[in-house]
């Protein structure tokens, strides 16, 4: 068999079927890649997670109207597969004094380290990238609404030029406290609708809808779990299938963190099965994220790792 030689084509080849690798947009698959540690740390979960403000924008902006914080900064680094890296960064901050609504702007960058090629193409890169900015609003008293709009660019093959398009999501959030743990606790539901919009270089875009839900547990001052639920469905007929993840958290004396989570798919449609765990560290307003995937061999995910620092207050 022919050796791919784009990181593009090969995330591409692997994140889709054969008979779909020409239908759906190869520089897209920067879209289905989680680029923050504290979600990958859980398996990708986060449509209806509040907690992870300075990355929301990835997962569902609607969960931040339920945040305490009112601004913050995040950067991330993946490194996806072999040679291929991943760089993402986002910000928010929140109008008015009840921080029911704000903003947030984001960027992806998809770029492969290392390429082994012809002398002519030695020196190319196959990338794409990514800008988004978000608008949400804290529409009733549980009720939160988002619309991302996001602009793509992708470049694959040293002798075509770059190719562009844009997408919106559409988000909401669900969020209600419980009377259990002196009313401390908390249970949300997320949904969303992503990456719709026109092709990229005739190549369609991974569109999805989302429904996710999350738990918080704040046990005490010292001691919090909380735990989240994606189920996701990609909506092109060449790849069209459900995949899920579910996972969960443990903050311990108020500065170490551990996750660990699982993500369901299919392996003839997407990147199919494997475990993901976590780490991390805050002192507030700063927190560091690392998470590593357990994949079996021969799976894309194996191997995978991703840090993530972020400041939120």
């Amino acid at each position: 068999m022919k050796r791919i030689k784009y990181p593009l084509l090969l995330l591409a080849a692997v994140l889709l079927p054969g008979t779909a690798l020409a239908q759906v947009a190869p520089g897209a698959t920067i879209l289905q890649l989680t680029p923050d540690a504290r979600s990958a740390g859980m398996a990708g979960t986060g449509l209806g997670m509040v907690g992870n403000a300075s990355a929301a924008i990835f997962h569902n902006p609607s969960t931040l109207a339920f945040t305490p914080e009112m601004m913050g900064v995040s950067y991330s680094y993946s490194s996806f597969g072999t040679d291929n890296t991943l760089q993402a960064a986002s910000a928010f901050y929140k109008i008015g004094r009840e921080g029911k609504q704000g903003v947030m702007a984001a960027y992806r960058h998809l770029r492969e380290s290392r390429y082994a090629g012809e002398a002519s193409t030695d020196n190319f890169h196959p990338r794409a990238w990514d800008l988004e900015a978000a608008y949400f609003n804290n529409v009733a008293n549980h009720l939160s609404l988002a619309l991302t709009f996001r602009y793509l660019h992708a470049r694959t093959l040293p002798d075509l030029g770059s190719k562009g398009t844009v997408a919106f999501d559409l988000g909401a959030t669900y969020h209600r406290n419980m009377r259990y743990l002196d009313g401390m606790s908390s249970w949300s539901v997320g949904f969303q609708a992503a990456n719709l919009g026109p092709k990229l270089d005739g190549g369609k875009l991974p569109a999805r809808l989302g429904l996710g839900g999350g738990v918080d547990l704040p046990f005490s001052m010292e001691h919090r779990v909380q735990v989240g639920v994606d189920l996701d469905y990609l909506l092109p007929s060449e790849i069209r299938h459900l995949q899920a993840g579910i996972g969960a958290e443990y903050y311990f004396l108020s500065y170490g963190v551990v996750r660990a989570g699982y993500r369901f798919g299919d392996k003839e449609k997407g990147a199919g099965n494997y475990g993901t765990v976590g780490c991390g560290f805050v002192y507030l307003p700063l927190t560091l994220n690392f998470s590593y995937a357990l994949a079996s061999r021969g799976s894309f995910m194996r191997d995978t790792w991703q840090i993530s620092v972020a400041v939120a207050l």
